[in-house]
């Protein structure tokens, strides 16, 4: 699943369920902060913006950290972890 169908499909109506609105709206513009300021590709940038979600103080509290801990986990799967390209720039040896 891609970043934006995760959070379109699966994220965003789940807060719902346990959320005004206005506070899910919210919730998901400072994870998009979150996920907008990280350095990476995209996986690590949802990674981030999942992880500003349920750490967020009032994610906790309706939920509870366990549940918040284990619904990261959820979020987290849905979109997994691939392995980034990474470019390696070397001095060229002197001829």
């Amino acid at each position: 699943m891609d970043v934006e169908e995760a959070i379109e499909t699966k994220i965003k109506p789940q807060l719902r369920q346990s959320f005004e609105l206005s506070t899910t709206r919210s919730l998901l513009t400072m994870a998009t902060l979150a996920y907008l300021t990280t350095v990476g590709g995209k996986t690590l940038r949802y990674r981030a913006f999942v992880d500003s979600l349920c750490s967020e103080e009032r994610v906790t509290e309706e939920w509870g950290e366990a549940a918040a801990a284990k619904k990261a986990e959820e979020w987290k799967n849905l979109v997994p972890l691939h392995p980034e390209t990474l470019v390696t720039v070397a001095p060229r040896a002197p001829s």
